[in-house]
């Protein structure tokens, strides 16, 4: 008998609750502003990003890591769901599915001279990232991975989103590093 249904139904279901839990703890945030400033300077701080030319990256809504002074700071592409993939584009925004800014310019190429900035729900010390549950970002990470392995991908969340351990599956992806208020770590 095959137990793979069970298993993932209980990594489904785990991940579900803690997924609860992470949106509770960062609800709980306070001093947002500031400490997605602190955020932003580390990561603007951090040679990879220093170093790169474009930021392909997430517009912060509700309770996540506002992305609007790493925006500010550096050329930037955003992401757009086409159909069940991401894909990034350039400004200008515009309100799209439940109000959330799209970007409508032209699509881009990911490649050389870009970093990928993803948004956490919760993360671990092995950088492993647990998202909104869709998987847009392991398919878009993976696919970025093959066609285009020297684009690292980092995390941004705030410190109390870490987690001792993630439950993974084969399908997610790690990040190369996670940049919070307390600076940033490296896989």
């Amino acid at each position: 008998m095959d137990n793979a249904p069970l298993v993932a139904g209980a990594v489904t279901a785990e991940k579900r609750a803690l997924r609860q839990m992470l949106r509770k703890r960062r609800e709980a945030v306070l001093d947002r502003e500031g400490r997605s400033g602190a955020i932003a300077r580390a990561l603007l701080t951090w040679e990879p990003c220093k170093e790169a030319s474009r930021l392909l990256i997430y517009v912060g809504v509700g309770t996540e890591v506002d992305t609007a002074l790493l925006r500010a700071e550096k050329p930037c592409a955003m992401p757009v769901v086409v159909g069940d993939e991401l894909e990034f584009r350039l400004p200008p925004l515009v309100p799209g599915y439940r109000g959330i800014p799209e970007p409508t310019g032209e699509a881009i190429v990911p490649g050389a001279g870009d970093l990928l900035v993803v948004p956490v729900l919760g993360f671990d010390s092995e950088m492993n990232r647990l998202g909104q549950g869709k998987a847009y970002y392991d398919k878009y990470i993976a696919r970025l991975r093959r066609e285009h392995p020297e684009v690292l991908v980092v995390g941004l969340a705030f410190l109390l989103q870490q987690v001792d351990r993630l439950t993974t599956e084969p399908h997610d992806e790690r990040m190369d590093a996670i940049a919070t208020e307390a600076g940033v770590w490296e896989y």
